[in-house]
């Protein structure tokens, strides 16, 4: 199956539920109170999504979502321009109050050196991968040819 191709300006979270909901990608989905299920999506809400798993369809609400995990990657993010600008403007983005966006320059950087991060969640679960995409909500990363959606809701730290 070819990876979907998307930038880094898009929205991740519904191209990536878009495309396995398309291709019949078995997902494995975390919550936060850590169960886990094994399923293929069957429709897409705003706040929740229907998985399909041993027959049954269990409906799980994107807030109590960790993370999804795909077999394989679904997404191919474009690379970042030479200049590391992530199609952005190159000067950092300000907060209204004058500050830089923190979160946003790590991340960046991240992704333009290829940095091994390890986050940590809620739950108490670690995890070390590489950053392919980010938008407000979500972080992509791949690891071991699996491609990883977290939401940032889930995540309390990042490490490079």
């Amino acid at each position: 199956m070819e990876a979907m191709k998307t930038d880094t300006n898009q929205p991740i979270e519904p191209l990536f539920l878009q495309h396995a909901q398309q291709d019949g990608v078995r997902l494995r989905i975390g919550q936060m109170n850590k169960l886990e299920f094994d399923g293929t999506i069957r429709d897409i809400g705003r706040y929740e999504i229907n998985v399909e798993e041993k027959g049954k369809t269990i409906s799980l609400l994107k807030k109590e979502l960790s993370y999804l995990t795909a077999p394989h990657s679904l997404l191919s993010v474009t690379p970042s321009p030479p200049d590391g600008s992530q199609g952005k403007s190159s000067d950092p983005v300000e907060t209204p109050a004058g500050k830089p966006n923190v979160q946003q320059e790590f991340l960046d950087k991240a992704m333009r050196e290829d940095h091994m991060l390890t986050l940590f969640l809620i739950n108490g679960q670690r995890i070390r991968a590489h950053l392919k995409a980010y938008d407000n909500f979500t972080v992509l990363l791949e690891e071991g040819g699996r491609q990883h959606l977290y939401y940032k809701h889930a995540i309390t730290t990042i490490n490079r």
